[in-house]
């Protein structure tokens, strides 16, 4: 597990150095991890706001790790008190099985007749597609 989701929002009216040291730079905000599920919070975009895919970015993702896993749900949002209610929702989801039967988008490393990558959506959520 790793948290440094400190309790600092983009649009707070505080010191640009305190941003983009405790928030912009940050790729690794938070990982939580479930049985095999994997909640994974990062910074994405830089300190570039007006840039459309600038912000929060959740990987919900079930397997050993990154390379070799199902990805189930990508959520963007500059907001974080946004980012703060998707993980608690994707937490009690997690708790109520929600995603034990919806298969994923599959990355496989060991397959190298998968040429998947997390990289290749902005948003997904496996629950809705079909």
């Amino acid at each position: 597990m790793r948290n440094v989701f400190f309790n600092i929002d983009p649009k707070d009216n505080i010191p640009e150095d305190d941003k983009y040291a405790n928030i912009y730079c940050q790729e690794d905000l938070l990982h939580l991890t479930k049985d095999n599920y994997h909640i994974d919070l990062g910074w994405y975009g830089y300190d570039k706001l007006t840039n459309d895919k600038a912000g929060y970015c959740i990987h919900l993702f079930r397997g050993e790790n990154w390379n070799n896993a199902e990805l189930l749900e990508i959520f963007r949002s500059k907001d974080k008190q946004v980012i703060v209610y998707k993980i608690v929702e994707l937490t009690k989801v997690i708790d109520l099985g929600k995603f034990d039967k919806v298969t994923g988008y599959k990355v496989d490393e060991n397959d190298p007749t998968n040429h998947n990558d997390f990289s290749d959506f902005d948003i997904y959520n496996a629950r809705q597609t079909k």
